[in-house]
């Protein structure tokens, strides 16, 4: 169990790591009707330029999410977390996101951590940058 009072800059976050697959990204459009062919169909994906399906832009920031919670635990409470995507999760790829502890500091009797965070696929590229604050209660 992360022990809030141990935080210091630096520290890397366990990875997370997720399989670009369209069996993983269905689960995700059936809650949020979100079947755009472009996440399904190679024809259509090439058509718009890509070289492949993709996930979905709300499914990598979901990502992010489930790597905080499961690296800071349940009753810690994540305040934010922004993401900018630089390339695409293209399906047949895997996808690993990763973060670091950029500043920690005291607020209100808890612990406050900012940390940069990141994805790569399996072929180095970068998916994503981003960051996130996170809090622990005191």
């Amino acid at each position: 169990m992360l022990d809030p009072n141990r935080l210091t800059i630096g520290d890397e976050i366990p990875a997370f790591c997720r399989e670009g697959t369209v069996h993983h990204w269905n689960r995700y459009a059936a809650v949020n009707y979100e079947f755009a062919g472009h996440h399904w169909d190679d024809d259509v994906a090439r058509h718009e330029g890509f070289s492949a399906p993709f996930a979905m832009a709300p499914l990598l920031h979901a990502y992010l999410h489930a790597m905080l919670r499961q690296w800071a635990g349940p009753s810690a409470r994540i305040d934010a977390v922004g993401i900018r995507l630089r390339s695409p999760f293209l399906k047949g790829r895997s996808m690993t996101a990763g973060g670091r502890i950029t500043a920690v500091r005291a607020e209100a009797g808890e612990a406050v951590a900012d940390l940069e965070l990141w994805m790569d696929d399996d072929t180095g590229a970068r998916l994503s940058t981003g960051t996130a604050t996170v809090a622990f209660p005191g």
